[in-house]
């Protein structure tokens, strides 16, 4: 787990890379809670997670949820395709509340049918 981070005007920008899995989780768990803590507003970039597993993505659940108790903005962006695939497997996109964004190139293919 590769994790980047960039504090401005109490703004903390956290950019997460590699695989958010088990064996990260209780690490990137102490991080988010002390960036949340630490800032009021924080983005969390996704679009370098290359894997994840119901435990990463209970991390990301506890700091949404930490956030919110504590009156601070937490948005999550740039979702991969393994974020993306774990967020609708459990119904979750919906709690997290930032927009999912599907690159034209696989909206196309799934919609339209096509093939590369």
């Amino acid at each position: 787990m590769e994790i980047g981070m960039h504090n401005s005007n109490g703004r903390c920008a956290m950019a997460l890379g590699g695989e958010l899995t088990i064996y990260a989780a209780a690490e990137l768990k102490e991080r988010l809670v002390g960036a949340v803590d630490d800032s009021g507003e924080m983005e969390i970039d996704l679009s370098n997670v290359s894997d994840i597993d119901s435990a990463g993505l209970q991390v990301l659940v506890l700091a949404k949820r930490h956030a919110l108790a504590a009156g601070k903005t937490l948005q999550m962006v740039g979702h991969s395709r393994p974020v993306m695939e774990l967020l609708e497997l459990y119904d979750l996109a919906a709690l997290f509340g930032d927009p999912l964004v599907i690159p034209a190139q696989e909206a196309g293919r799934d919609t339209c049918g096509s093939k590369p």
